[in-house]
């Protein structure tokens, strides 16, 4: 008899691990989990087949060993609509504020796609900045757990589940990320905004609900140029035909996205840490990745960032090169051979003459003539995360 994964399987789950790991000991440990219901993981029955069997032999296989936490509780918080992540990782917040309790360590848990992760993650962002207090516990007590329960689970703890068990049963430290923040280098009003991607050539209506407004913010990768148009082809594709039907279209995308799009000329300025410019580059481009580090992968374990270096840059591209070098992408070989350029920066500047897509973990943006230059940059520590100690 199939057991099908449930919020309440997750949390059972997840809960066991942590209460006998180490780093938990004698603590009092409260999780809450934002779930989204209707992703896939829970109403795709291959799925919620193969995963509930996966969680279930998990817990029964840590009941085996002793607690070591003082005492754990957690609740489960499904969203109902969109936008919902945002108020209830809001609620989570406020919750650990008013407790006031000493030895208490709060667990933020993500489990739905990369939009749920990504809501939540803006979210302790920007409540971090809104007091000091908020902030303290955002970087000191309120941990992230990003389970990968999407598709790509770009940027989750562990690409599978396997891996994200394996995690939980290790010797782990804290450590605290920062975002990447992207926004015009001036500000613009939604008039202007609305008037630009007109002028453009790209009407709001055809691109559903592709939003124009910045700032926006990235865990993981943010990109812009083609990869873009596979994650908004993707998205588009997804709605319609669910599971995993999807991936025989996305290399599609190669062929439409210069129509689509035409090839603009791109200006990159590349900035220490310090603020220092000491590199610029220009000329057509085909891809344009940012990191909020190196060692990062997207779109179901693609290496596009494989070594310490943040930053990923691809000239422009024909069609049959593109074809022909997809799998060096997704192993990471393009630095080797030449195909992209890598940088380590903290902030770029972009000039660009054209409207084309950008991407924020697996969510598309429309940039318009008028973001341009736009700004990308990585922001101050702003997340508290687990970090698995090396052997």
């Amino acid at each position: 008899m199939n057991s099908f994964l449930t919020p309440e399987i997750v949390a059972d789950c997840i809960s066991a691990l942590v209460s006998r790991n180490k780093l938990w000991a004698g603590k009092n440990v409260r999780l809450a989990f934002i779930v989204n219901k209707t992703a896939g993981c829970f109403t795709n029955h291959r799925k919620s087949s193969a995963y509930g069997k996966l969680f279930l032999e998990e817990i029964a296989a840590a009941k085996k060993t002793a607690e070591c936490t003082a005492s754990l509780s957690y609740k489960v918080l499904a969203t109902q609509y969109s936008g919902h992540a945002r108020e209830l990782a809001r609620g989570v917040v406020a919750e650990y504020i008013a407790l006031e309790q000493k030895n208490c360590e709060m667990i933020l848990v993500t489990c739905g796609g990369d939009g749920t992760c990504l809501e939540v993650q803006e979210t302790l962002y920007k409540e971090a900045q809104t007091e000091i207090k908020k902030k303290e516990a955002i970087l000191n007590n309120i941990t992230l757990l990003r389970l990968p329960l999407g598709t790509g689970n770009d940027g989750t703890d562990g690409h599978s589940i396997p891996e994200l068990f394996d995690i939980l049963k290790s010797q782990l430290v804290y450590k605290n990320t920062c975002a990447v923040k992207v926004y015009p280098e001036k500000p613009l009003s939604d008039d202007e905004l609305m008037t630009a991607a007109l002028k453009d050539g790209k009407n709001p209506e055809k691109y559903g609900d592709i939003n124009y407004k910045a700032p926006w913010y990235g865990f993981n990768i943010v990109s812009i140029g083609l990869d873009a148009y596979v994650v908004y082809l993707t998205n588009s594709i997804k709605k319609n035909m669910p599971g995993e039907f999807y991936h025989a279209a996305v290399p599609l995308s190669a062929l439409v996205f210069n129509k689509d799009f035409k090839s603009g000329t791109a200006k990159i300025e590349f900035y220490d840490s310090e603020g220092q410019k000491f590199d610029e580059r220009e000329g057509a481009i085909t891809l344009f990745a940012f990191g909020v580090s190196g060692f990062r992968v997207y779109g179901g374990g693609q290496k596009v960032l494989p070594d310490s270096r943040n930053i990923c840059l691809t000239p422009k591209m024909n069609l049959l090169k593109i074809i022909k070098e997809s799998r060096g992408y997704a192993k990471g070989l393009h630095f080797n051979t030449g195909l992209s350029e890598a940088f380590d920066a903290s902030k770029v500047r972009i000039f660009y003459d054209k409207p084309i897509l950008f991407q924020s973990d697996g969510e598309v943006a429309m940039l318009t003539s008028a973001h341009f230059p736009l700004i990308i940059e990585k922001t101050e520590p702003c997340l508290r995360v687990l970090s698995k100690v090396e052997a």
